[in-house]
Order: structure tokens, then sequence, then C-alpha cells
């Protein structure tokens, strides 16, 4: 919901099912902002601050907005005006964390109060462009800091003391991180270093607190979004300096499901269908790598191959009206995986 970037925002909110894996259009966001937080607290989400469109003024506007009426209502203003600034939900609470102007600050609202709280300041000011994650009744912060100059700080906040506790650094220093948690682990994924968007995911265990490598994007991005829905990883858009598709891309990947090596951030298979005519591709719309398809005969000559964009093009189709009465073999593949299908035309 809203956002925007240097062309200005826009006020556009959709939901996204996945059941069904459908996008659905939902009520517009009542004020246009760039770089604005939110968060869900219960059946509601918050949404508040942000620059104003083109200029980058900063705002204080809140509004709640209830997902079973599918309305937005008023809600108090930030004591501040604020951008570049996080949401985070943690026991029936909504923090709001540092920001332009307030980079140090960390503020709590109260729903049954409808008031902003103060609370002790962040233990730096390099929180912006972070992940920040609440589980296991705290809030973690790792990495952040400039496009320039990221850091790979961590820390832990306890809500009943009020405090910042520093955790072991990540193991390299990451702008425009994020991260979700499953279970015991958080999952830090892509970002920004060494002048280059980030395929890399580390994993922290809140346990040891130690990290290790996850299983990487298909392609580096910064500036996304992840979340966790029933024990899977979601990422949404982001920003690649090389491939703009990553701009509308969905991704997911769900560790406890399953285990082995075989478990990426990718699509399910996609599914052919033989028509008449034509051979027909369909693609989810997890996918958004391009793909390489191949066709061989029996002779393992390969009589056709192209590159599909699943974004621009799905279901992909392709004319058999040339095609001999025979058996052959479609393969599709790209840098993380491989299919291959039987497929006979008879005319």
């Amino acid at each position: 919901m809203g956002g925007g970037g240097t062309v200005g925002a826009t006020a556009k909110h959709y939901q996204y099912d996945p059941l069904t894996n459908v996008w659905i259009t939902k009520a517009d966001v009542p004020y246009k902002a760039q770089q604005p937080a939110g968060t869900a607290n219960g059946n509601k989400i918050h949404f508040f601050g942000g620059g104003f469109p083109t200029s980058g003024a900063p705002v204080k506007n809140h509004y709640g907005y209830d997902a079973l009426l599918d309305s937005w209502s008023k809600a108090a203003d930030l004591t501040q005006a604020r951008a570049i600034h996080y949401g985070v939900a943690l026991n029936g609470l909504v923090y709001t964390l540092a920001g332009q102007g307030v980079a140090d600050w960390c503020e709590v609202y109260d729903e049954s109060t409808n008031n902003w709280i103060r609370k002790n300041n962040l233990p730096d000011t390099k929180f912006w462009y972070g992940a920040h994650i609440a589980t296991h009744g705290s809030i973690f912060r790792f990495c952040g800091g400039g496009y320039t100059s990221p850091v790979n700080t961590a820390n832990r906040y306890d809500p009943i003391s009020d405090s910042w506790t520093t955790l072991p650094s990540v193991p390299i220093p990451i702008h425009g991180i994020d991260g979700a948690a499953i279970g015991d682990k958080i999952y830090l994924v892509g970002g920004y270093h060494d002048f280059a968007d980030s395929d890399e995911v580390w994993i922290y265990d809140i346990n040891t607190k130690t990290y290790s490598k996850g299983v990487a994007l298909p392609v580096g991005r910064t500036y996304h979004n992840i979340v966790t829905i029933d024990k899977c990883i979601y990422s949404i858009g982001g920003n690649n300096a090389i491939d703009t598709t990553v701009g509308i891309s969905l991704l997911r990947f769900c560790p406890e499901v399953n285990t082995s090596s075989e478990n990426k951030f990718q699509s399910s298979k996609p599914a052919l269908e033989n028509h008449p005519d034509h051979l027909s591709i369909q693609f989810d719309q997890f996918s958004m790598n391009h793909w390489n398809l191949e066709i061989i005969d029996l002779n393992g000559k390969m009589i056709y191959s192209e590159k599909i964009n699943p974004l621009s093009q799905n279901p992909y189709n392709i004319s058999t009206a040339g095609f001999s009465n025979s058996y052959y073999s479609v393969r599709l593949y790209n840098s993380q995986t491989q299919y291959h299908y039987p497929y006979m035309i008879c005319k």
C-alpha cells in the first residue's frame, strides 16, 4: 500500500491471497507519501508518515485500515513528521523507529489510548534502510545505514526494560536489507553491499546468536519487503540496477516445508498444455526470471529455442503448425533450475 519513487507517490492498495495466488484491489490509502511506514497490529494495519510526493517534505499523517470492513479511519498523528522510518508491531503495540529528523527516536502507539509515547532512544542513528523484525517478545534490528556507508550492526530491544542490547555483527555491512522470522531463525534477505544488489541470504539463529548462509535469491535486490505467511517467506518488489522486472516480482521460500537443496526462492513448476495448433506454457505469478525454452526431436536435434519473459507474456504460446507428428522433449531452464517434459504431436 502506498509508497512511491522519484516520480511521486501512489495511493494504490492491494491485498495478496497466497491460497489463490491473486492480487485484489482494496480501498486507496487516504494520503500519498514516499517512504512511509506501516505494520499490521491485530486486525488493523497502521500506515503513517512518509515524504510528500516529489518534494520529500515529511508528514505526520497516521491512519488505520480495517481489513474486515475495507475502510480507513484517522488515528493520532505522529508527534513529529518523518520519512524513511519503520513500523513494527509487538505485544499489541505499534512502534515507529528512526526517520529523517528523528534518526534515534523510538516511539510506541497504543490503540486503546490513541496516543504516541516516546521511549528510550535507539542505540545509533543508522537504523534507516535496515531490517526490523518483531519475534520472541523483542524487536530485532540488522544492518542499515547509507547507500555508500552501510553498517553490519545488530541489536535486540526489550520492551519491558525499554532497552537495546548489542548482538553479534552481521558478517557484512548491508544497506537496504529486509528480513522475517520463522521459528527461532531470522532470515535476512538481499540488500546492497560492495556496490551491487545482493542475492545473499543470512540466517540468524536467535538461540545461538550465530549467522549462517541461506539459499540465495535468484536475482539480487534492494529496497524490497520481506514478510512471513504460514511459515513461508515472501519477497515483494525491490530494485535491481540491471533487471527492472525485480520491481514487480513476488518470490516465495518455504524452509520448513522442504528442507532439501531444491527449495529455493523461485516459482513452482510451469505447466504445459497441448492444444491442436499450439503448445501453451503457463507460469505462476512467482515466476520473475527469464526462462530458456528448447524443443528437441527424437534424434536429439533442437528444432526450436526461445527466451521467455513470463512478466510480458503468460501463458506463452508456441505454434506447432510446422511441426511433424512425433514425440518431442521440451526443456525449460534458467540459472536456478530446469524442467523436462515429454511432448507428443498428433494431428
